[in-house]
């Protein structure tokens, strides 16, 4: 064998050897790198707990006005759909007998005044007996009373508008005989409207009276702020629940009875902490954060949840104003890890 070749045999062990020797270069415990993570500092903010329901919008006042006697229609004063004051005049049912009695009882009124009159001048001279003169005052009383008889019969066939308001659709015609209780049109009030909502007997120590109430028509897809104005001192039995009414401004009149409205009842306003949900880890029961400590250090923290809303969870315990919270970047970290903030 030459002897070149039985030297480079006699090398390679010990190339090997280097080969598996570690660098010097290289230190034993070689720091791992600082994890990029997003972070967000935590301060105190107006946290806000509602109470979902859904409620039904009524008029703050609503009358179907009707005839309460058998007449016909003699004229209509409205248009549909159009606000009137109070007192307005509606609808006139036909009152020419009436208006003839009317005439008739103003006519004897004036005969009584007159003969009165002319008696006291007669009693004055004791030319006149007191009795007839007492007569006279007993006629002119009935001739009163009979001009108020009358009169009342003519309002009942004069229909005005008890509160100021807009009137419905029209149900008759002019010519048109009505029966008693026979609806001509509606009149609703809808400045201010009620809403009515059933809340469950549980949560009745939460509800009281000059609550704030968000309602919101999806309708309209128009939100709304009311105020609780009463509850119902009784509970249904079956139901187990308590009616709630609020009241809704409508000054330009777009909300209408019969509307179906969801809400959110204030139950409580405080200051807390809120933390993304994204940021939050579950095990089982148990609840962690990581947080970002001064030293860039990672930090996984338990803490207590209080309520929930879309995106977002209350922190009761385990978090302070000013900690820095890791909202992304945590899923490879370890208790201890250097972790280095970037820009959100």
């Amino acid at each position: 064998m030459p002897r070149y070749s039985r030297a480079f045999f006699l090398c390679l062990p010990l190339l090997a050897l280097a080969a598996c020797e570690p660098s010097v270069e290289a230190p034993a415990g070689a720091a791992r790198p600082a994890a990029s993570v997003t972070t967000q500092t935590l301060a105190p903010q107006v946290i806000e707990e509602r109470l979902p329901a859904l409620g039904t919008l009524l008029a703050r006042e609503s009358v179907q006005i009707t005839s309460t006697v058998n007449e016909k229609v003699r004229s209509l004063h409205f248009d549909e759909g159009q606000y009137v004051e109070k007192g307005a005049l509606l609808a006139v049912l036909e009152q020419a007998e009436e208006q003839a009695q009317l005439a008739s009882a103003k006519a004897d009124l004036g005969e009584q005044n007159r003969e009165i009159k002319r008696l006291e001048n007669l009693l004055a001279t004791q030319s006149a007996a007191r009795n007839e003169y007492d007569a006279r005052i007993s006629a002119k009383e009935r001739a009163d009373a009979k001009i108020a008889e009358v009169q009342a019969k003519i309002d009942e066939r004069t229909l005005r508008a008890p509160f100021s308001g807009v009137t419905g659709l029209r149900e008759v015609s002019p010519g048109a005989y009505l029966s008693a209780g026979s609806a001509i049109t509606s009149l609703d009030d809808l400045s201010v409207m009620r809403l009515d909502l059933n809340i469950p007997s549980l949560l009745l120590g939460s509800l009281r009276v000059g609550m704030s109430v968000n309602a919101h028509s999806d309708a309209l897809d128009q939100s709304f702020v009311g105020t609780i104005v009463a509850i119902n001192p009784r509970i249904d039995p079956v139901s187990r629940s308590v009616m709630v009414r609020a009241v809704l401004d409508n000054p330009d009149g777009v909300l209408k009875p019969g509307m179906l409205m969801r809400l959110s009842l204030l139950k409580d306003q405080r200051e807390g902490i809120m933390v993304p949900e994204s940021a939050l880890q579950s095990i089982e029961r148990r609840h962690y954060v990581w947080l970002m400590g001064g030293d860039g250090l990672a930090e996984r923290r338990e803490v207590e949840l209080g309520i929930r809303t879309p995106g977002w969870v209350e922190v009761l315990a385990g978090l302070a104003a000013g900690d820095q919270l890791i909202t992304e970047g945590y899923l490879m970290l370890r208790p201890g890890s250097p972790v280095v903030a970037r820009e959100s």
